[in-house]
């Protein structure tokens, strides 16, 4: 449940982030000292030490030290079950040597004890961590060899143990260790106190399956992180909203525009009605020279072009000269000429009426009856 609680909580944070288009690695705060609890096979280690031990009876009281210090080895296995917190089954013996003129008796104490990472307890784990100081306490069952014959006892064991990681499988490790036992363990029993041994041993550690632990997500932090997620996209909607809104007004704007627009064309289409434009041609020819009626013509196609209006194009000759076969294909040709430069202008030749009058006299002078006359009409 908590794995799944914490699966949905990262999922929550990569869902706003995708939101936000965020391309970014994600990063989930986490808990200084709380971390995500491992499966029971994860975290067991070995170690194997070796080192010396000196025996300190009641009896032996004001022996030389040194004369009392023995070889000594442990072995132990255990499991962390939290970065701080582990347990040990434990050897640790070999030989001990009770007093100064003593021969070294055959030694052996099986203990079972209670470890505490402080550094991971105080400073919060830390998979690069290289050093730990790691005391313990335990309980145990000991058993020394006094002139061929086994003395059993109680022992209470307590200690510290500096770790050094290597790598993510190996340590190194120094132990201090001090037992206690009841008076007389080794086979001569004082007025008073307990006898102890202290034990110094240095030695290899080797970390089997995961031997790492994953920070548990901060699931506070993370709800704070989600609710500014939600109001800064709260706050992109409401720009987004706003926006929208001007998009709108604008349009509507252009909507009022383009109707007001098409009213001034239709105006201009009613006023296009009334317009007529007349162009004039030499003597005796169907050519358009002149580049103002060509600039005028151009003028009247763009107006019609893009409306719905249709141009009528009437042409003309002067009937003083020529007969009045000739006249008429004459005002054809002058017709159709027009024709031709409309139609080169944009103007759609369906929305061209075009008819010859041939010669007429109703202007004067006569040359002004030499043209083409383009109407608009409906």
């Amino acid at each position: 449940m908590k794995k799944f609680m914490i699966s949905l909580a990262i999922a929550s944070i990569a869902m706003v982030s995708f939101a936000q288009e965020t391309v970014s690695e994600v990063v989930v705060p986490t808990k200084k000292n709380s971390v995500v609890t491992n499966g029971w096979w994860d975290n067991w280690f070995v170690s194997a030490n070796g080192g010396v031990s000196l025996y300190d009876g009641v009896c032996a009281t004001g022996d030389n030290i040194f004369d009392r210090i023995a070889p000594a080895i442990s072995v132990y296995a255990g499991k962390w079950h939290t970065p701080g917190f582990g347990w040990r089954v434990a050897y640790n013996g070999w030989q001990v040597k009770p007093w100064a003129d003593a021969d070294k008796n055959g030694f052996m104490n099986f203990h079972f004890d209670a470890m505490f990472n402080l550094n991971n307890l105080i400073g919060g784990y830390k998979a690069d961590r290289v050093w730990s100081f790691i005391p313990y306490a335990g309980v145990g069952f000991a058993g020394q060899d006094v002139a061929d014959e086994w003395h059993g006892a109680v022992s209470g064991n307590f200690g510290v143990i500096n770790s050094w990681n290597l790598n993510e499988r190996w340590a190194l490790n120094a132990e201090l260790a001090y037992s206690m036992f009841r008076n007389g363990f080794n086979g001569r029993a004082g007025d008073t106190g307990v006898d102890v041994t202290y034990a110094l041993t240095v030695g290899v550690t080797y970390k089997f399956k995961n031997s790492t632990w994953e920070n548990a997500p901060d699931l506070d932090a993370i709800m704070a992180m989600n609710t500014a997620a939600l109001a800064e996209l709260n706050t992109q909607l409401q720009a987004k909203e706003t926006e929208n809104a001007g998009l709108r007004n604008q349009l509507a704007a252009a909507k009022n525009n383009l109707v007001q627009a098409q009213n001034a064309l239709k105006a201009e289409q009613g006023k296009l009605m009334s317009v007529s434009q007349s162009v004039f041609f030499a003597f005796n020819s169907s050519k358009i020279d002149s580049k103002k009626e060509i600039i005028n013509l151009q003028a009247l196609a763009d107006a019609v072009k893009n409306s719905n209006a249709k141009l009528s194009v009437v042409g003309y000759a002067d009937s003083a000269t020529g007969s009045a076969a000739y006249n008429q294909k004459l005002s054809e040709a002058r017709a159709n000429a027009v024709i031709e430069k409309l139609v080169e202008m944009g103007v759609p030749k369906a929305k061209i009426v075009a008819e010859g009058k041939g010669g007429v006299d109703t202007e004067k002078p006569a040359r002004l009856n030499r043209r083409v006359i383009i109407s608009v009409v409906e």
